[in-house]
């Protein structure tokens, strides 16, 4: 669909929306794709996106965002399906669910058992839970059925990401302290796997190992330390494949695949189904 006219029809739905949008009527008032989403339903994607919203009053901006985020779901829901990870979405499948979760959750809490997350989700809640569930599942599917394009992209995502696929590292620092009046000096060495091990996160000697600059100087508060060398290596690509792609779907090919897909969903309104 052309990017002007998708721009279009998303702005006339908008004035649509501003008067129907989330009324909570059941009536459908958006379609995206062949997704018919009722105004009940809209009204939970209404909920979500203000929650990110410095105006939530301003309901002209909230149907607009609440919109988008209709095309990205149904995006990711109609992944999801045709890569065989879930099945197809649905509302009323949803709220039943919705309805049992919570009901299973108030009997555990009458029988004093405990309570893993939300003890009574909001629809809003429980959709972002699912969509969670939805994404992950997804991402795992993706990664576990990756084809040979799929393998090459994640080695090169593997390459421009490098640092997070580190095997070791070797530090050389130089530590000088005043004892007795006079300075001393003393060369050590130390490897990422024994660092971690004797340090802690908010250890300043850790800190400077690992983000330090070559060759600058260093305050500890019981003496200085230069940083002389710190050498990385890296697991190759074939010993952490699975992990580099699983990392490739999740941080660049599904956000580019789902942006890409509800830019070209068409999105139209359903006037003649709206109760007036």
């Amino acid at each position: 669909m052309n990017k002007k006219w998708h721009k279009i029809s998303v702005a006339l739905l908008f004035i649509v929306f501003a008067i129907y949008g989330c009324s909570g009527e059941n009536n459908t008032v958006l379609v995206v794709g062949e997704h018919e989403i009722s105004q009940e339903e809209f009204s939970v994607y209404c909920e979500i996106v203000k929650k990110d919203m410095v105006d939530r009053d301003d309901t002209d901006q909230i149907n607009k965002e609440a919109a988008q985020y209709a095309a990205e779901v149904y995006s990711l829901f109609d992944i999801a399906e045709e890569c065989g990870a879930e099945d197809a979405f649905s509302y009323t499948t949803f709220k039943q669910e919705l309805s049992e979760t919570n009901e299973g959750n108030r009997d555990k809490i009458q029988n004093g058992d405990v309570v893993m997350g939300l003890v009574e989700y909001s629809e809003a809640d429980y959709f972002e839970y699912v969509l969670a569930d939805y994404r992950q599942k997804t991402e795992e599917k993706l990664a576990d059925t990756a084809d040979e394009t799929m393998l090459a992209e994640a080695e090169l995502y593997y390459e421009e990401n490098k640092s997070d696929y580190i095997d070791n590292i070797e530090f050389e620092y130089q530590i000088i302290m005043e004892e007795k009046g006079e300075l001393k000096t003393e060369i050590r060495e130390i490897d990422y796997q024994t660092l971690t091990q004797s340090y802690h996160s908010t250890d300043i000697l850790g800190d400077i190992l690992m983000t330090g600059n070559i060759g600058e100087k260093y305050d500890t508060g019981s003496g200085e330390v230069v940083l002389l060398k710190r050498d990385e290596t890296y697991f190759s690509f074939e010993q952490v494949e699975y992990q580099a792609v699983l990392d490739y779907v999740i941080n660049d090919y599904l956000p580019n695949l789902i942006k890409e897909r509800s830019e070209q969903m068409e999105i139209r309104n359903n006037i003649n189904r709206i109760e007036k």
